[in-house]
């Protein structure tokens, strides 16, 4: 099972470019990635509306400063998102409660002695 961390198929593929980037990228970069290496067949808008909602996410920055067009580049870690997107699952289904968390993991079942020292160490 792919793990998408609240983001759809599509956002993640465009993540993961971005994380793995040394520097920050182009549109046209970006654009040709897409259609080169994903075979994607996207107007420029469809990547547009895509970005704009990293942005709005607060996942994507852009930068003029480099050159005449945006540069795009990941605000956070791939980590730091998966902490982030954890911490807001927990606060909106578990009311930010732990234990209530750790309750809906284990479900009618028990933890084993090696899950519970490892639940220890972190407390």
């Amino acid at each position: 099972m792919k793990k998408n961390y609240g983001l759809t198929n599509t956002e993640l593929q465009i993540m993961e470019l971005l994380w793995a980037a040394k520097e920050p990228m182009s549109f046209r970069d970006i654009m040709n990635v897409a259609t080169t290496d994903w075979k994607k067949s996207w107007k420029v808008q469809t990547l547009n509306t895509f970005l704009l909602g990293l942005q709005k996410m607060g996942l994507v920055g852009t930068d003029k400063s480099m050159s005449t067009y945006n540069m795009y580049y990941a605000l956070c870690t791939k980590e730091q998102h998966i902490h982030n997107w954890t911490k807001k699952m927990v606060a909106e289904c578990y009311e930010n409660s732990f234990v209530r968390f750790v309750t809906a993991f284990i479900g009618d079942g028990k933890l084993s002695e090696e899950e519970a020292d490892e639940l220890r160490k972190l407390l």
